[in-house]
């Protein structure tokens, strides 16, 4: 629970509704049944506001039937709300993946939306970046975010209820990561310790308003695909960010204290993940939960679901985890593995290191040491196919001191 909320003796709440559906009716009743069960957005939006900041997972491009990204006639809701209040309003979003920012705006049809409605979208990786102390975090001195968030004076998060294969959960505190405008700063999370460099960013940016779109949710190995759509018509809100979260968890369910970065924002003084602590309004998370919800495995070593193919990570970060994921559960011919004779340690993230045994490949351009000693697949992170035929001759026996170049094709070192 935050000093706030301890000194105060009120409850955190959160509001759990049901949709109904997806289409546009649907989530509009839903999302005016949530504002109303949370006061009204009059209530939630400090008269002094002058400038809103609606941050939406747009990553990819992905359209929001797969469950990767938000339901964008949800934002063009809270635009239209949010105007009411003689706010002005900014989208925001800073995609990764190796996927820009105008390509997912484009994919999801939030270019357009935006024109429309007259709103700035904004692509926090092409903005001027400035870096914003970070005091007492637990690992993080400062935050490089784009410029126009000092102008910002109260953050919507329009988050996913998904999964991920770095965090557990992608939910309102991960959504803030897209603030981040500089690929180098957002492996430099990955390096020190993303749970903890997380829960540090939401000490300086932590979203005013939490909102969950659980309408079509993901599950299995997310953030993206082999990660599955999984219906469940509902929207989850709030205006304390971890609240949200461990509502949100507890209905996918996982226990909040079993995901790091929640138990990281607890500790943080964020707020609190302790539900008879917290004012649940609407549905009850137990009867809007499905009956099962399928995770990633809890460590990155646990990623193969092979035997054969063996996971060495050295803190990589979430682009290769889910790349190596998405390859590894959803497009590898199980021919291969069937027919397989030898063993492959697959070594993954910067720290990773080559222990000499004769069966390594390294991925990733943080690896690139090993260019010329090791089967080396270059990318920041390199394409699910690229691993392909490294992977197949390893399996095989067969380590050449090779790389693979822009057509995915296995060549000698010297040639590429």
């Amino acid at each position: 629970m935050s000093a706030d909320e301890r000194n105060s003796g009120e409850k955190s709440t959160v509001a759990v509704v049901k949709t109904g559906g997806s289409k546009n009716e649907h989530l509009e009743r839903g999302f005016r049944s949530l504002l109303q069960a949370l006061g009204g957005l009059e209530a939630i939006v400090p008269s002094h506001v002058k400038r809103v900041l609606i941050k939406p997972n747009l990553m990819m491009g992905e359209g929001w039937r797969t469950g990767i990204t938000v339901h964008p006639y949800l934002i063009e809701l809270l635009v239209r709300e949010i105007k009411k209040l003689r706010c002005e309003v900014i989208v925001g979003e800073g995609a990764g993946w190796g996927c820009g920012s105008d390509e997912a705006f484009r994919g999801t049809g939030v270019s357009d939306l935006c024109e429309r409605l007259n709103v700035p979208l904004i692509d926090f990786k092409r903005g001027k970046g400035i870096r914003v102390p970070v005091h007492d975090g637990f690992v993080l001195k400062d935050v490089l975010v784009d410029e126009i968030l000092i102008e910002c004076d109260f953050i919507v998060s329009l988050a996913k209820l998904k999964t991920h294969c770095e965090t557990v959960v992608s939910l309102s505190l991960k959504n803030m990561k897209g603030l981040i405008t500089e690929d180098r700063e957002r492996l430099r999370f990955h390096l020190l310790d993303v749970n903890r460099c997380l829960i540090d960013l939401n000490r300086v940016y932590r979203p005013n308003l939490s909102i969950v779109d659980g309408v079509i949710a993901l599950e299995g190995i997310g953030p993206l695909r082999p990660g599955r759509p999984k219906p469940l018509g509902i929207l989850v809100g709030g205006t304390n960010p971890l609240s949200v979260d461990a509502v949100c968890a507890t209905i996918m369910g996982i226990d909040p204290r079993d995901i790091r970065h929640l138990s990281l924002a607890e500790e943080a003084g964020i707020g609190t993940m302790d539900l008879s602590a917290i004012e649940i309004r609407g549905e009850k998370p137990e009867d809007v939960a499905p009956p099962s919800y399928e995770f990633p495995p809890l460590r990155v070593e646990d990623l193969s679901p092979y035997d054969n193919i063996q996971v060495s990570p050295g803190n990589p970060c979430s682009n290769c985890i889910a790349s190596l994921a998405s390859y590894l559960h959803g497009y590898i011919d199980r021919k291969i593995i069937e027919e397989a004779t030898h063993r492959v340690n697959i070594l993954i993230g910067a720290k990773a290191k080559s222990k000499g045994s004769g069966d390594e490949i390294a991925i990733g351009n943080c690896l690139l040491k090993y260019r010329g000693k090791l089967p080396f697949v270059p990318g920041c992170p390199p394409p699910s196919d690229a691993y392909l035929e490294l992977i197949e001759l390893g399996l095989k026996g067969k380590f050449p001191v090779a790389t693979v170049n822009s057509d995915g094709k296995v060549v000698p070192v010297d040639e590429k």
